[in-house]
Formats: structure tokens, C-alpha cells, sequence
């Protein structure tokens, strides 16, 4: 009897450390799989500033801000209306230095846009757009290699300017054969009501 109870009393407390056991390896397994990094979004020294400049367009107020000169750049915009900010401020990424913004509303909605242009002279590089409304924003479609005849020779250094309610895109031009000369081409955008933009005159 005095046995049986011993053996009993061994077997719980076989039963309690392997319990125990369990428990801890449990918890190291999770502390070893568990992250405490948090993914964070890219930091700035905000007091490198590269680029500072404002534009407005109607009641419309926009300050675009460059930091630092490595790749990717971070562009800081605030929106204003009056002297109420529309949205959160905004960070963005691009690629290259910015060289100039400008606003506008080329497709006339009452909603203004940003162009901030950089000196990114691949193919199709140095643009990014926005469409802002009175609470939120929109990314404007990039226009894309221009097509047909207009796109004969492309191969980037894009240049861009707001004329009147169009996007005027400026590129040399690369001859691919004997017959063509090479020069330089421009190419007119208008914006349509969703916020693409699309390619009109050349010259």
C-alpha cells in the first residue's frame, strides 16, 4: 500500500515537471519566433532640407519639401486650403532630385493638382502628380512611353511644364535609322475627369 502510494506520489510529480517542462518550452518557442521590430517608415534628418518651395492654385496652397540627397528622396507635401491644412501631411518617395513642382487643374473639376518634376532621365521617369480634393488626394496616372509616331526615338530625359490646362512634355529624340535627324520632340497632355492623362498634340 505504502508502494502503490509512492509510486503515485512519483508519477504526479513526473506529470507537474514535465508539465512545467512543457510550459517553458512553450514560452521560449514563442519568445524565439516573436518579433519586437516593427517595421518603420524611412527616417529623415529633417533639417537637411534639398529642396523648399510653395505653389498655389485658387484658395489652394501646397509646401513641398525635399530631404537628404540619397535614393529614393523622401518629398514631404502639405495641402492647404485658406489656412486650414486639407489632409495630413504627406510623404512620398521619388527617385531624383527634385528640380521644380507646379499646380494646376487641367481638367477644370475644382480640384487642384500637384506636378513635381526631378531630374530622373530614364524612360518615363521624373514625374509624380496628385489630384487633391478637400479631404483626401488621388496619384494622377502616369501618360507612359508616348505613343505611335510620337514615341519613335524615345529613350527618357523627359522635361516637363504646365501650360494653360495642359502638361507639356519635352524629350531629345534618338534617330533609329539613316532617315530620321535627331532633335528634340514635345508632346501635350490634357487630364481627364478620372485623372489620367491623355496624350494630345505633338510637335
Amino acid at each position: 500500500m505504502r508502494t502503490a502510494s509512492f509510486s503515485r506520489l512519483l508519477l504526479a510529480t513526473g506529470f507537474a515537471a514535465a508539465t512545467l517542462s512543457a510550459c517553458d518550452s512553450t514560452r521560449q518557442v514563442a519568445s524565439e519566433t516573436s518579433s519586437d521590430t516593427v517595421p518603420s517608415s524611412p527616417t529623415v534628418d529633417e533639417s537637411d532640407v534639398s529642396f523648399n518651395r510653395e505653389v498655389t492654385q485658387g484658395e489652394y496652397r501646397f509646401s513641398v519639401k525635399t530631404f537628404g540627397s540619397q535614393e529614393p528622396r523622401i518629398v514631404s507635401i502639405r495641402s492647404y486650403r485658406g489656412s486650414a491644412q486639407t489632409i495630413d501631411p504627406l510623404r512620398v518617395e521619388v527617385t531624383g532630385a527634385v528640380t521644380n513642382v507646379a499646380s494646376g487643374d487641367l481638367n477644370g473639376n475644382g480640384k487642384p493638382e500637384l506636378y513635381i518634376m526631378t531630374d530622373n532621365k530614364k524612360a518615363n521617369g521624373g514625374l509624380y502628380a496628385y489630384e487633391f480634393a478637400e479631404r483626401g488626394y488621388a496619384p494622377i496616372s502616369f501618360p507612359g512611353t508616348p505613343a505611335g509616331n510620337a514615341g519613335m526615338g524615345y529613350t527618357g530625359q523627359d522635361m516637363y511644364q504646365i501650360s494653360g490646362n495642359k502638361l507639356v512634355r519635352s524629350f531629345p529624340v534618338t534617330p533609329t535609322d539613316s532617315t530620321q535627324q535627331a532633335g528634340n520632340r514635345t508632346v501635350e497632355y490634357t487630364l481627364d475627369p478620372n485623372g489620367k492623362l491623355v496624350m494630345g498634340a505633338q510637335r
